[in-house]
């Protein structure tokens, strides 16, 4: 069965501890104090003056319908991005499933960043369709935020790919949508953004990083970076460089 016909039917070991650990911190300061206790049990190099991240206060929080929508975008232009990578191109049948899917299930086909218009269109190229492929990680970030995984593991591999796809096409899921807290959200973003200083280090000076994907480090904080910064200067999906399609990933 291929990626369109389902538009058609509508861990590791206790040292991997979880991103959305037990403890979880109120202030920037408590949450990076977390943070590298988790690394230190791990194995992942840090540095004690990597800056703090958001203040709970410095948030707002993005609505459940927004964070729903935004997902289900986001899977539907992975699959048209999966397909163009794979076959090279986008048939105009699987081009009507994805607007299909989008706007008469859903309703959101307003909601679909420019790269992802592109995407879906079949007017992407190879590299912006791979790139797109990459976006399985922010999603699964996004899921996560949802309730609909229970935890964010140790980014070392790939995200379960299958269960995303089920979640998906499997129905209308919001009912089993529980956003977490801010906190909880700001404690994983603190983590994961520790661990993709920890990959930048290695990457540059050709030291280990405890088994960390780089690129599954990124893509997830790509996730977790968006549903912190609703309101920033380029929070508008319109916009050619907007905050999903090039976040701010700096360490």
């Amino acid at each position: 069965m291929g990626i369109f016909d389902f538009f058609k039917k509508g861990a590791d070991s206790a040292r991997k501890r979880s991103a959305n650990a037990a403890k979880i911190g109120k202030t920037a300061q408590e949450r990076k104090d977390i943070s590298i206790e988790i690394l230190k049990s791990q194995g992942v190099p840090f540095i004690d003056h990597l800056p703090l991240r958001y203040e709970t206060s410095e948030i707002t929080p993005r609505e459940k319908d927004e964070v729903i929508a935004r997902a289900i975008c986001s899977f539907a232009a992975i699959m048209c991005a999966c397909s163009i990578r794979d076959n090279g191109e986008l048939t105009d049948e699987d081009k009507q499933g994805t607007k299909d899917f989008l706007d008469n299930r859903f309703g959101c086909i307003d909601k679909l960043t420019r790269m992802e218009r592109r995407v879906i269109e079949g007017e992407a190229s190879y590299n912006e369709a791979v790139n797109m492929g990459w976006k399985y990680e922010s999603l699964w970030a996004l899921m996560w935020a949802m309730g609909l995984v229970e935890e964010l593991n140790f980014p070392n591999e790939i995200c379960d790919c299958k269960f995303v796809m089920d979640t998906f096409i499997g129905g209308d899921f919001s009912g089993l949508v529980k956003m977490r807290g801010t906190d909880e959200i700001l404690q994983a973003l603190d983590l994961i953004y520790r661990y993709h200083w920890a990959c930048v280090n290695a990457r540059v000076h050709g030291t280990k990083s405890a088994g960390l994907d780089e690129e599954v480090v990124m893509e997830r904080r790509g996730g977790l970076e968006w549903l912190c910064c609703k309101g920033a200067e380029n929070d508008n999906l319109t916009d050619e460089y907007n905050v999903w399609d090039y976040p701010d990933l700096n360490t």
